[in-house]
């Protein structure tokens, strides 16, 4: 009796850890609760008008409504725009002190192209806020007739949209290693009821004592791994928080979905994107300006490929994982528990290949990861921000050394 018991044990266990990788290609929908208290304002030492309190006004509603909900990419990109103080230091390196963020996000400059975006844009790539917000400083960085002036804003309108990519990069990163957390929290689970049935097995004499030794160390293992992921998610939290420009209650607000998007059905092909990029890059603007625009294209034709085709190389490797790698980790495990129903296999034998499936899964999760930054990479090399206008392809900048700064 107390084997079948057993047995049943094992096998609910063995099977509650095989579900767990339905999680890492299942969609997954999270509404957090709501919040309607509007965020604190800043104290502001110098007096304001009235269109200027309305202003702040409308942008603390539209950052109340973003904190009311999990963030996306893009949200995160939006408060980092309405939210981050560093922004105003920008601006005014712009001569646009005090402008309307919510405009910036949201509508496109009436001086630039007529007031209407480039029919060549594809938003699936070149994002509403990020075009919108290069229409506005791009016009006021490229204006001025003075070489030192026009240098000082190019490097503010550079910095202002990069900081858009860091805040989509940092999004990524903080839901990766969320939904890490979640997997090993299930697979630790599992490896401690193992670890359980193991020492119940041995107290009966149904196993030995090196094999109750092994599960321990399968369960030491998991809780050790577990305890690095939730270690890495609170820090990529507080870095996307960071790049948001949040703190205090703000930051405590900041709701986050449980996983990645799923991975697109199609990639984005390479058709006509080295032309767009020559022209639209903000950096190819400035290097028509500066006298070396032949320089400038050769190096955003460069960049863009090279984006791409790391973009459709993680496409192709994340698609991998989830329509190959991971269901043959399923269908091995099926077949492992049909052999262990058969007496086959003992219980080690499951145990060995949870860490088979984990390592299967966690391969799995790093492959979309890399997938959603590669895109968002391609979407920085279209927009020709965070390198210089003559810097040779494989130069670093900002945005690359943040990259590595994440690198596993």
């Amino acid at each position: 009796m107390i084997a079948r018991v057993t047995r049943a044990m094992v096998c609910g266990i063995y099977i509650a850890c095989t579900a767990a990788i339905a999680f890492v290609v299942a969609g997954c929908t999270t509404v957090g609760p709501s919040n309607s208290k509007t965020l604190g304002v800043s104290k502001i030492a110098i007096a304001i008008s009235p269109e200027q309190l309305k202003r702040i006004e409308r942008r603390t509603l539209r950052e109340t409504e973003l904190l009311s909900q999990p963030q996306t990419a893009e949200s995160a990109a939006e408060l980092a725009l309405l939210h981050h103080p560093a922004v105003e230091r920008m601006l005014e390196d712009l001569d646009m002190p005090g402008f309307d963020r919510l405009q910036l996000a949201h509508t496109v400059n009436p001086a630039f192209n007529g007031g209407v975006r480039p029919s060549t844009v594809d938003t699936r790539i070149e994002r509403s806020i990020s075009v919108n917000l290069m229409t506005w400083v791009s016009v006021s960085a490229l204006a001025s007739e003075s070489a030192e002036l026009r240098s000082r804003r190019v490097q503010a309108a550079d910095e202002l949209v990069a900081m858009l990519f860091v805040a989509r990069r940092s999004w990524v990163y903080a839901i990766a290693a969320r939904q890490s957390v979640f997997y090993l929290a299930d697979v630790a689970a599992a490896a401690e009821a193992g670890r359980d049935i193991m020492e119940n097995m041995r107290q009966i004499g149904n196993s030995t004592e090196l094999e109750f030794l092994r599960a321990q160390a399968v369960y030491a293992d998991t809780v050790a791994n577990l305890t690095a992921a939730q270690a890495a998610a609170a820090i990529e939290r507080e870095r996307l928080v960071q790049a948001m420009g949040l703190w205090g209650e703000e930051a405590d607000r900041v709701q986050l979905p449980q996983r990645l998007p799923d991975l697109p059905i199609t990639a984005v092909g390479p058709e006509g994107l080295e032309a767009r990029a020559v022209s639209q890059r903000f950096d190819v603007r400035v290097g028509r300006l500066e006298g070396s625009a032949g320089e400038a294209g050769v190096n955003a034709r460069a960049d863009v490929r090279s984006a791409w085709l790391a973009y459709r190389g993680e496409y192709d490797l994340a698609k991998h994982a989830q329509e190959a790698i991971v269901p043959l980790a399923r269908r091995v495990s099926e077949e492992q528990l049909k052999l262990y129903n058969g007496m086959l296999v003992g219980v080690m034998d499951l145990i060995s290949d949870a860490t088979e499936r984990t390592n299967a899964v966690s391969a799995a999760l790093n492959s979309q990861r890399n997938f959603w930054l590669a895109e968002i990479e391609l979407q920085r090399a279209m927009s020709g921000v965070g390198v210089s206008a003559v810097a040779p392809p494989n130069g670093t900048n900002t945005l690359s050394s943040e990259v590595v700064s994440h690198a596993d």
